[in-house]
């Protein structure tokens, strides 16, 4: 055997092989280690990170992208449809509002056959107390034409059953005479007042006040047909008094 591979010294031989197996061994590693580091930086690898950087995954790094578009979504502002209707609100927005027709021009007097009056009571109506009626006034064909409301033109009566209870051909003065304009498509509205009595040949004021109850009033031009409308009479609400309390006499103060 010679120098090389036969070991001197003091020891045993046995311990001088483990030494130099170790050293190659060791040399062996640093050699695998540093032709292995060198393939994964040719083939593109993962790059080396400073120490105590955290390692960013995909999923990490797609998340507030993924919230932001969420956010878009919830509020809106990400999608087409938000898109396209704020562009239409905004065409919407710049277009002028539509101009209304506007009445049509009387081309001349009614028809009298031509003019509907329906009567109409706003609000509750009491016993002994005057009564105030609103005829609305239209035309059937006319588009519009001109109208001399009075006594003349105009009936309205108020019947309870087969009981005529008051009519304007007594009490002319209750349709006052003026000229409006009716059309068909605008209504004109007139007033006919009724004073709450019944109604006699030379519409008295002494005849009796009607009862409350249910009545009829009908209106109607002449030569037209009659609209008929229900209401009710009711009676007169009581005043309320409120009783006021009397001082107390105070006792005079006795004398000792």
């Amino acid at each position: 055997m010679t120098p090389v591979t036969r070991p001197r010294g003091p020891l045993p031989a046995r311990v001088y092989w483990v030494r130099r197996l170790l050293v190659i061994a060791i040399a062996f590693g640093l050699v695998y280690g540093v032709a292995h580091l060198l393939d994964r930086r040719s083939t593109g690898g993962p790059s080396a990170q400073p120490v105590g950087a955290e390692a960013t995954s995909p999923t990490s790094a797609a998340a507030p992208t993924t919230e932001a578009t969420r956010a878009r979504v919830r509020d809106g502002s990400g999608t087409k449809s938000a898109k396209a209707h704020r562009r239409g609100a905004s065409k919407k927005s710049d277009e002028p509002s539509p101009t209304p027709t506007p009445p049509a021009t009387p081309s001349g007097p009614c028809e009298p056959d031509d003019v509907v009056a329906r009567p109409s009571l706003t609000g509750p109506a009491y016993a002994g107390k005057q009564i105030v009626f609103t005829m609305t006034l239209t035309t059937k064909a006319s588009p519009a034409c001109t109208w001399e409301v009075s006594a003349d033109s105009l009936a309205v009566k108020i019947t309870s059953g087969s009981d005529r209870i008051w009519s304007s051909q007594e009490c002319d003065t209750a349709i006052p005479e003026q000229a409006v304009v009716v059309r068909k498509d605008h209504p004109t509205r007139v007033t006919v007042a009724w004073h709450g009595q019944r109604s006699d040949a030379d519409c008295t004021r002494t005849t009796p006040w009607a009862e409350p109850g249910f009545y009829h009033v009908t209106a109607a031009a002449f030569g037209a047909e009659p609209v008929d409308q229900q209401f009710q009479l009711q009676s007169p609400p009581r005043p309320t008094i409120t009783a006021t309390p009397k001082p107390e006499k105070k006792k005079p103060a006795s004398r000792r």
